[in-house]
């Protein structure tokens, strides 16, 4: 679900918690709600706002995908390998959490709809893409940071599934992402002609945006499998924290279709 940030002003990945309600046709269903962006609606639906920030459905979208019941996820057992590698990591999150009580939380709500604005939905309906026009001009609109580079050191929080970026340190330091992992099929990557392949990954580009080849341990909270991707793309994720390359999901105990997602962790030093 990433996406190159190209020939516009920018992509604002941004998101407020408003519920878990599905909005749906017709219009006028959620016109009185365009005081934010809904976080969830049919499945691939596409909505642009016109002139009055009225939505108006480019796609209608499709019946949500049946949820699966988080206690009914096949876990795998670990060896005393894994085991101790995951004692490690869980030791290592309390420590970055830690020094982050000392840091800012910044949360970060999702814009008011603006005339022109098209507003993407994923394969299990939430948030995907989120893309002004090209015209824009009155509001701050944010992209991707320069590659190689991150937010100030702080908590960032955003989205429906209580995504969190924690960044410490400035020159030198540590991120790690914990909330919602995704899918995405795009072609190039973020730096020259680079073409994505599986072990390949994205990052939220507004909040953190390391520079390509880097290595991000990715770990599938729901299973506990763990990949090292390497970060190639960046994209708005608007509610994800990472963004798997197509069928690298298999690396993290998982196949690959467009309603596909996890509760998933990341980290990486720079």
């Amino acid at each position: 679900m990433s996406k190159r940030i190209i020939n516009c002003l920018g992509r604002v990945a941004t998101v407020v918690l408003v519920g878990s309600q599905i909005f749906a046709s017709p219009i006028s269903t959620f016109a009185e709600q365009n005081s934010s962006i809904p976080d969830r609606m049919l499945a691939g639906t596409v909505i642009q706002y016109d002139e009055n920030n009225n939505p108006v459905y480019l796609e209608e979208g499709s019946p949500l995908p049946t949820e699966k019941p988080k206690n009914t996820v096949s876990r795998r057992i670990l060896t005393p390998e894994e085991q101790a590698a995951l004692d490690k990591e869980n030791k290592m999150v309390e420590e970055i959490l830690e020094e982050a009580k000392s840091l800012p939380v910044i949360h970060i709500d999702n814009p008011k709809p603006q005339p022109g604005m098209k507003v993407i939905y994923d394969g299990e309906g939430y948030l995907k893409d989120i893309i002004y026009p090209e015209d824009q001009t009155t509001v701050g609109v944010q992209s991707a940071l320069p590659q190689g580079t991150r937010k100030a050191p702080g908590t960032y929080t955003y989205g429906a599934h209580n995504n969190s970026i924690v960044i410490t340190g400035t020159s030198t330091g540590k991120v790690q992402g914990t909330g919602r992992g995704t899918n995405f099929t795009d072609t190039y990557g973020d730096h020259g002609n680079y073409v994505l392949k599986k072990g390949d990954c994205a990052t939220k580009g507004e909040i953190d945006n390391p520079r390509y080849d880097t290595l991000i341990s990715v770990r599938n909270l729901d299973n506990d499998y763990v990949y090292s991707f390497q970060k190639e793309d960046n994209g708005s994720l608007p509610d994800a924290v990472v963004d798997i390359w197509k069928d690298g999901l298999s690396y993290l105990g998982l196949t690959y279709s467009p309603s596909v997602s996890f509760s998933g962790r990341y980290f990486y030093q720079f």
